[in-house]
């Protein structure tokens, strides 16, 4: 058995974040229906405003139609800007400071499982458990399902790197 301690940060949050928008991102046909999905919103969003303007034109002596116009567009920003402050704002509270995620961890392997270990939880993953594997110049993400994965730093598996790799080469690389 080989083990290793480490302890996550935010950072590595926002990196699993990015990898699992990469793993969706690859769904056959996802970014196609999503970016019809999106274009069919902002063509509205295009008619609304031409329709707006129109009226504007023929009905411009009437003053509150103005103020109507930067009331739309306030709205528009904000709407652009929501999903940019909402992610911010989950990331700032999402973490307790003594949480499972940010706590120190041990992780040890066997040939049939990973345990991982803190001061408050304990969790052995069996290795027929895990759907795919992922990794970036940090971290090492093992998929339990689409978007959850367990998080493991290069530097925790450095020491058992040949065995980690031997364990998990049949999940490289899977959709």
């Amino acid at each position: 058995m080989s083990a290793a301690s480490f302890t996550l940060t935010p950072t590595d949050f926002a990196r699993l974040q990015k990898v699992v928008g990469r793993r969706v991102g690859r769904k056959p046909g996802l970014s196609s229906t999503l970016f019809m999905l999106r274009a069919a919103v902002w063509v509205g969003v295009g008619l609304l405003v031409a329709a707006y303007v129109r009226v504007l034109d023929d009905y411009a002596e009437l003053p509150h139609l103005r103020f109507m116009a930067y009331l739309v567009m306030i709205v528009f920003l904000l709407l652009v800007s929501l999903p940019h402050v909402s992610q911010a704002l989950w990331r700032k509270y999402m973490f307790a400071p003594n949480g499972t995620f940010l706590s120190p961890q041990t992780v040890s392997i066997t040939d049939s499982a990973l345990t991982i270990q803190s001061a408050t939880m304990r969790s052995e993953l069996l290795w027929a458990g895990f759907m795919a594997r992922e990794e970036d110049d940090v971290n090492h993400y093992l998929f339990t399902d689409e978007m959850q994965a367990v998080v493991l730093p290069r530097s925790a598996t450095a020491s058992f790197a040949d065995e980690f790799e031997r364990l998990t080469s049949h999940l490289k690389n899977k959709p």
